[in-house]
């Protein structure tokens, strides 16, 4: 299991509060413990993340909420599907912070790479599909000029986010209230 800022300690994501990934089908016999784990990090720590800084960005006026989510959010892959759930739960999250946050101005970004070259993207075993984490900071500040909520930064979350498009526009870009 890995985090998204080192590949040295993967308790490390416990005081960064970054995404981990561990392969894990539903049936592999560690799948609870599997999913237990991505989902206390990938969507227990998006929630302490924002409860954290919420109330900071408001004192100062909004800001900018930008949370990693995946093109594993929106689609399950059978050999990851632990790691696809936790992130179909922080996406849902990340959802609900963008209307919550925007009272107060605050800009929320829901970020969705593909296999990027990083130890994580090494240890899903996708080395050779990787493309630079550059692509992620510029699709964020992209986004960020653009005032957009969602970001595909990469060739396969391009791909995927085109094909979302329009449920993204009409679905989860409409205010629930």
């Amino acid at each position: 299991m890995y985090c998204c800022c080192c590949s040295k300690c993967p308790r490390c994501a416990n005081s960064c509060n970054a995404g981990v990934f561990q392969a894990g089908t539903p049936l592999a016999e560690d799948a609870i413990a599997a999913l237990e784990f991505q989902m206390k990090i990938n969507v227990y720590g998006l929630i302490y993340m924002a409860q954290a800084f919420a109330p900071v960005l408001k004192a100062n006026g909004g800001g900018v909420f930008a949370q990693i989510n995946s093109v594993a959010s929106l689609k399950g892959f059978p050999d990851s599907a632990t790691y696809c759930a936790s992130k179909a739960a922080a996406y849902s999250i990340t959802q609900a912070l963008r209307e919550l946050l925007s009272e107060q101005g605050t800009l929320v970004l829901s970020v969705h790479p593909g296999p990027i070259a990083t130890d994580m993207g090494n240890a899903a075993g996708l080395t050779e599909v990787a493309e630079p984490p550059a692509l992620v900071a510029d699709g964020i500040i992209k986004a960020l000029k653009a005032g957009d909520f969602h970001v595909f930064p990469d060739s396969m979350a391009k791909q995927m986010g085109n094909a979302y498009k329009s449920f993204a526009e009409n679905v989860v870009e409409v205010s629930s209230s």
